[in-house]
């Protein structure tokens, strides 16, 4: 059971919602604003300009902190999550039922490789997920003991490698018309892409994101479709996330416009 003491509690900034977060833990930050703002940004729209329902599944959720987010965007959609850390899920719980959304939004726990039966009983019109950014023989490990089990999962590939990660989306995303969403880091673009050929989702965009304006790449969001014929990718223009005004450091308009805008973007029409 969780300790209050051990959890923050923030606003969003999207519709009253709200998230605790462990203090610990694996914190929500940038990769998970622009990974809701992505995913939601796949759900199809009516004629007079309203969403269409949706279901989602979110992969290796935490807390919950981009389902949150998605789940702020679009009232009418609906989103499965699923946990492997018990005290993440146990969070996670918590925000479902703080932000009052049990109708639409529920939390497995559980691990993405072993999936219950009932979300292997159904297929999603998006799948979307932010993998662990390193695999396991690579990146800088914090002393154990200065970091949780949760925040060493959710950096290193301790409970599925990317590969796991794409190959369960294929088989839980809907052929054709759905979409499979992944933020990852810049220096594995070439190897998801790789894997997507393997698993034969194609690529439909390609999102990469700079610190600054002259700053390479630092991550990148990408969505694939499986059973489309003809789909070409589509490269998008860089999204830049600082700039500099009057010698300090601030976000950028675009930034800023979909951390507190009204969610505006739709790829799908």
């Amino acid at each position: 059971m969780i300790n209050e003491n051990d959890l923050t509690f923030d606003h969003i900034g999207r519709r009253d919602f709200v998230l605790y977060q462990q203090k610990k833990g694996f914190r929500f930050g940038t990769d998970s604003v622009l990974l809701a703002w992505f995913a939601a940004s796949f759900a199809r729209r009516s004629g007079d300009g309203s969403y269409k329902p949706a279901s989602y599944l979110e992969l290796g959720s935490g807390s919950g902190g981009s389902s949150m987010c998605v789940a702020a965007r679009l009232p009418n959609c609906t989103i499965d999550c699923l946990e492997i850390m018990g005290s993440s899920c146990e969070v996670l719980t918590k925000n479902i039922r703080a932000n009052h959304i049990e109708d639409r939004v529920r939390a497995f726990n559980c691990d993405i490789r072993e999936l219950p039966d009932e979300i292997r009983r159904k297929q999603y019109d998006i799948v979307f997920s932010n993998p662990p950014f390193f695999s396991g023989d690579k990146g800088i490990r914090t002393d154990a003991s200065a970091s949780s089990d949760e925040k060493l999962a959710a950096r290193f590939e301790e409970n599925g490698t990317a590969e796991d990660f794409l190959r369960v989306s294929k088989s839980r995303v809907i052929p054709s018309t759905g979409h499979i969403i992944m933020v990852m880091k810049a220096d594995r673009l070439s190897e998801i892409m790789d894997l997507m050929g393997k698993y034969r989702i194609s690529p439909a965009k390609l999102l990469n994101i700079h610190p600054f304006a002259d700053r390479k790449a630092s991550s990148f969001l990408i969505a694939g479709r499986i059973g489309g014929s003809n789909i070409r990718m589509e490269i998008l223009p860089p999204l830049i996330l600082n700039e500099e005004r009057d010698g300090k450091i601030v976000p950028t308009d675009r930034i800023k416009e979909i951390y507190e805008g009204e969610h505006k973007d739709c790829f799908i029409w």
